[in-house]
Parts: structure tokens; C-alpha cells; sequence
């Protein structure tokens, strides 16, 4: 995946063995790639870039006398800050310059949308590398005590091919990361499938000095309720929506690029694009996927022709894109994610020529922002298993503040370790390409939302409220997850806002999902128990694959209870058995 990666170190021996761009990474006509030798104040090294040659102002690799600066991705108040701080050329270089010299630890807390960079100070000699607020740009690390030696990457899979090259370092199995995409269907929010290469914590920087390594968090989400009037909540949650919408959108007119908008049958990506086109945002393309004839097709197009978008369907019918684009979710993420997560965005892709489009814009987690992580939407603490997808291995995860981040409040956990790391990892595959933005996600109206007290969040309270008040024709669309419209009366039933003309199918799907009872039906937006038993391609294809890998498995336990998973479990539980397999196949020469 694009992006950046290297290593530095302060041993002259590291530069001894000649490594290459395209030692690491094949050449790619549609990235913007560079390469550096680092020989200075006693650092060596080697920086590599292979960006999307997209948004290229927003994007640094530079160097002069003092610093070395690397950012990948998008500035959404990049020409904001430009007044703030007087930078009449415009240009990322002398914005990053001013920055650092007034905060040289975490100048890019005030940066806002998705991004991830590298700064090299050559008079402090102070090595920095960050990722954003919710760490939707990743940073891999490897350190390398003993040769003193920090291996860097935003692509696991490249990372650890650029780690081989070097040193022929071999890796031994996380496991306690395997039984977690066993339970979450994801790894826990720092870890990866091998034991010492680690993610960087959203909200976080690394400081490499003296052979030292350390990790500082320059933000941190919170919850703390703040006072305010349900009439305010409206008012204040509309004003920094549109903000966060206008930032996203005119990100695109500043580069010439129409606008790329999800759209399904919920809520979320159904405001990102209501709110863009009532903002004037109408040159869009609205892209749809799911089983055909089922809401998420039949209710986003209903919605593209009221804005009069254009729409695209992608259908998932069969489950067949499961197969077809394995391998591929496998190493775009690292398998830190369960392959079934991934592979619906591989398949839209091939049907999407993506050179005339800027961002794409989604609705991200806007039902757990807006609204609560909280089971219920009652506040509670976290407990094991919060968030996770299979309880069979649960026993078996252990969860820490070195591998979770946050382990004492349930909606805190769940957004790190389940929206952060689990969900927005499903659009890795855009990144290939572009960039991926979610207005919800905006920091600034993220810290609002979750101010709020949790009356107005919960049960979507505020969410339906804020609609019906401030848009109410995008009301009169059904919801997909309660199959009617939230113009209507509506009641909550475990946390679940109900419209009362759909209680019945409402409460019958929440009952069958708390007993996590089989959908076999095909009326769901994957609905991967029912393609498992109708296409028999796709149940030979998991069979297979489960025969081929399993005997990779080294460690007895581990073995034994993938075994157990695979064939005790439903479809999604055998689709997490598979992923991590597939991750030891791939990357089978690489480890101990």
C-alpha cells in the first residue's frame, strides 16, 4: 500500500547493504516515489516514498540543512492554518517549518483529516514519526535492539519486506493477536500478527534518541459530559458537521476532482451525502454495495436520484468477491483484519476508474459517534470481549494497556480497538489510490459528540432528532437497520431506535442477533451464511483453504483451537480462522 517507509539508525553499518526502492516495492506508474540516504549528525539510514500521486501539495518529502519532513495524505485545514500563521507562499514546506519551530513535539495535533508523517530534526538529532487522531494513516515499527536499528512503515506487508531485505530478520507469531482477530475479527488496537512489530496508537508519536525509544500521546478520546440544552446539542452538532463536510468536500474542488460519496441504506453515508449536495457539493458519484434487492441497493437509489447524483451498484451476490480477493485483503492489511471485511471494497474498486476523483467520502462509525459504543447505550465499564464478533476463544484473549490502549471504559475500548482498528481498516484498499475521509470522524466534531450527555446519544436520540429538525426530506427514506423511516414514531428497544411500523422485523432481528442465531437468508447486506451454503464454490474455496494452511500452525493450543473455530463456527468465524492461515502461508519464509 502506499505510503512511506525506511530505517534509521546510529550505526554507520546499516548503510553496508545496498537496499533500493525497488528491492522493496514493484514500480508503479501511479505513485509518487522517492528515495534518500540518511548520513547526518550521526544518524544512517534509508527513506522511501511511494505516495498516491494525488493531492500532491499536501504531501512533503523534503530535507534541507536542519530537517527532514515526511507527511502522507491530506490536510483538510491546510489553507486555515496557512492564515494562522502568515504563510503568504502557501506551500506545506514553510507551513511545516513555522509549526515545528513554535511546537516541535506534536505540531500536527492542529492538522486536520488523514494523515501520517516522519520528522527528522538534525540539530536535536530527535527522530519523530506520528499518525493521526484515530490512526486511519498506520504506522508499523520494528525495533532492532541490537543492531539499535527502528524499521518504519504506513504498510505492514511492505514494512516487513523491507525488514528481509535488510536483515533477514525472521518473526515469531503474536498469538495472543491471532486468537483476537479469532474473537474481534481484528487484531487488538496495537498489535500485529508477528509478536515485535506493532502499530503506533492513534493519537500518538514515537521519539527515537540515544538508542531510545518512547511513545507520547498528543490526544486522547474522552467522554466527560458536558451540560448543554438538547436545542443547543441540534444546533451546535449541525454547525460542526457542515464544517467538517466543507473541509472533506473542498479538498477536492482545491485539486479539480469530482466527489466520490458511499451510500447504503443507514444513516451515516446517507447524511455525508444529503448534507454535501444541500452545501452545493452535486458534481458526486454515488457508489453502492450489497446482495442485490435487498435495501442497501434499493434505498440508496432512491436517495441518488432525489440529489440527482450519478450511482453506481456493485452487487455482492454469492459471496463470490470472498474468494476472488482474498490474497489481497490478507496483504493489504497484514491480515490484521478478517479477510470478509476487506474483500467487498477490492470488488468495487474494479469497477471504479478512480483518476478523476478526489477523496472518498463515507459515513465511518457516524452511528457510534453521534450516537453510543455503549452496549445498550447504557455507560459501562469494559469487559473482555466488548466488541468482538466470536466468544468461542474469548478465554483465551488477554487484553492489556500495551496491546488495547484503553481497557477501563467500554465505548473508549470499543472505538480504539473495534472503529479504529477493526472497521475503518475495511477501506485499506482505497488507499491504494486515494484517500478516504468521514465527516464524523472530524476531531473537532468527534470531541463534541462525545461531550454530549448520553440521554441525547443514546438510542440515536439526538442523531434523529437533528435530522428530522434540519433535514427532514433525507428522513423519509427507510432505515435499513430497522427497516422503516425515522419520520415516524420511534421507540428504543435495547438501545436500538425502532420506528413503531417496524417492530415486529426489528425486534425479531435483534433477538436472532443477540442469541447469535444463523441469518440464512439472503436479505441482509452480506449475507455470508446463506452464499455459504448456496454457492458451493465459496464453501469448497474456505475448505481449502483451511486444509492447505492449517498444518503452519506450530503452537499445539493454537493449533487445536483454530480446528475447533473452523468447524464449531459460523461463516464469519471460519472466515477469521482463515485470515490468520492465510497470513502464515504468506508470510511462511519470514518467520521463525
Amino acid at each position: 500500500m502506499p505510503g512511506f517507509f525506511g530505517f534509521i539508525s546510529n550505526h554507520r553499518e546499516v548503510l553496508e547493504k545496498e537496499i533500493t526502492l525497488r528491492d522493496v516495492i514493484g514500480e508503479n506508474s501511479q505513485l509518487m516515489e522517492d528515495e534518500t540516504v540518511i548520513q547526518t549528525s550521526g544518524w544512517y539510514g534509508r527513506f522511501f516514498r511511494n505516495a498516491v500521486k494525488k493531492f500532491e501539495n499536501d504531501r512533503l518529502f523534503y530535507q534541507d540543512y536542519r530537517h527532514f519532513f515526511i507527511i502522507d495524505g491530506v490536510i483538510l485545514n491546510k489553507q486555515d492554518l496557512f492564515k494562522k500563521y502568515s504563510i503568504t507562499e502557501k506551500n506545506m514546506v514553510a507551513l511545516v517549518k513555522q509549526m515545528q519551530a513554535l511546537n516541535s513535539k506534536s505540531f500536527f495535533n492542529e492538522f486536520r483529516g488523514t494523515f501520517a508523517g516522519m520528522n527528522l530534526d538534525k540539530n536535536t538529532n530527535e527522530f519523530q514519526l506520528y499518525t493521526n487522531h484515530i490512526g486511519d494513516k498506520d504506522i508499523f515499527y520494528y525495533e532492532d535492539k541490537y543492531t539499535h536499528t527502528l524499521y518504519f512503515g504506513t504498510d505492514f506487508d511492505v514494512l516487513i519486506e523491507l525488514i528481509q531485505k535488510h536483515s533477514n530478520k525472521k518473526f515469531d507469531v503474536n498469538v495472543n493477536a491471532a486468537y483476537s482477530v479469532m474473537t474481534h475479527g481484528h487484531t487488538l488496537c496495537n498489535e500485529t500478527l508477528f509478536a515485535d512489530v506493532h502499530r503506533l496508537t492513534p493519537g500518538h508519536y514515537l521519539t527515537y534518541l540515544n538508542n531510545e525509544l518512547s511513545k507520547t500521546c498528543y490526544y486522547e478520546l474522552k467522554n466527560r459530559t458536558v451540560e448543554i440544552t438538547e436545542e443547543e446539542a441540534v444546533n451546535q452538532l449541525d454547525s460542526y458537521f457542515r464544517k467538517a463536510i466543507k473541509r472533506a468536500f473542498e479538498k477536492d474542488k482545491e485539486y479539480g476532482y469530482k466527489h466520490l460519496v458511499a451510500l447504503s441504506g443507514g444513516l451515516d453515508s446517507r447524511m455525508t451525502a444529503w448534507v454535501a449536495n444541500e452545501m452545493g457539493y452535486t458534481n458526486t458519484l454515488n457508489y453502492t454495495f450489497s446482495q442485490t434487492d435487498y435495501l442497501d441497493e434499493k434505498v440508496p437509489k432512491k436517495i441518488a436520484n432525489v440529489l440527482k447524483n450519478e450511482w453506481i451498484f456493485k452487487s455482492l451476490d454469492n459471496g463470490i468477491y470472498l474468494y476472488e480477493y482474498f490474497e489481497e485483503s490478507i496483504k493489504i492489511t497484514g491480515a490484521r483484519s478478517q479477510s470478509s471485511t476487506v474483500a467487498h471494497t477490492f470488488g468495487m474498486l474494479n469497477d471504479l476508474k478512480l483518476d478523476k476523483f478526489g477523496l472518498v467520502h463515507t459515513g465511518q462509525l457516524g452511528d457510534v459517534i453521534i450516537g453510543t459504543y455503549y452496549t445498550e447505550g447504557k455507560k459501562n465499564v469494559f469487559h473482555p470481549g466488548d466488541g468482538a464478533g466470536s466468544t468461542k476463544l474469548l478465554h483465551k484473549v488477554q487484553y492489556s494497556k500495551e496491546n488495547a490502549f484503553q481497557v477501563e471504559d467500554q465505548e473508549i475500548f470499543k472505538f480504539y480497538n473495534r472503529g479504529f482498528t477493526g472497521i475503518n481498516t475495511g477501506l485499506k484498499p482505497m488507499y491504494q489510490y486515494t484517500e478516504t475521509i468521514s465527516p464524523f470522524q472530524d476531531i473537532d466534531l468527534f470531541d463534541f459528540c462525545l461531550s454530549l450527555p448520553l440521554k441525547y446519544r443514546s438510542g440515536h436520540h439526538l442523531y434523529i432528532k437533528w435530522i428530522n429538525q434540519c433535514y427532514p426530506e433525507a428522513a423519509d427514506f427507510i432505515y435499513e437497520k430497522v427497516n422503516g423511516k425515522i419520520n415516524q414514531k420511534v421507540i428504543t428497544v435495547k438501545g436500538v431506535p425502532i420506528p413503531w411500523t417496524s417492530i415486529p422485523s426489528a425486534v425479531m432481528k435483534i433477538v436472532k442477533k443477540k442469541l447469535n442465531l444463523k441469518l440464512n437468508s439472503k436479505h441482509h447486506m452480506n449475507p455470508l451464511d446463506f452464499w455459504y451454503k448456496t454457492n458451493n464454490q465459496l464453501s469448497g474455496f474456505y475448505e481449502s483453504q483451511f486444509s492447505k494452511n492449517i498444518s503452519l500452525v506450530e503452537n499445539t493450543d493454537l493449533k487445536k483451537d483454530c480446528e475447533y473455530l473452523f468447524r464449531a463456527g459460523t461463516v464469519l468465524e471460519k472466515d477469521q480462522v482463515i485470515t490468520f492461515l492465510g497470513f502464515l502461508n504468506n508470510m511462511k519464509n519470514c518467520m521463525k
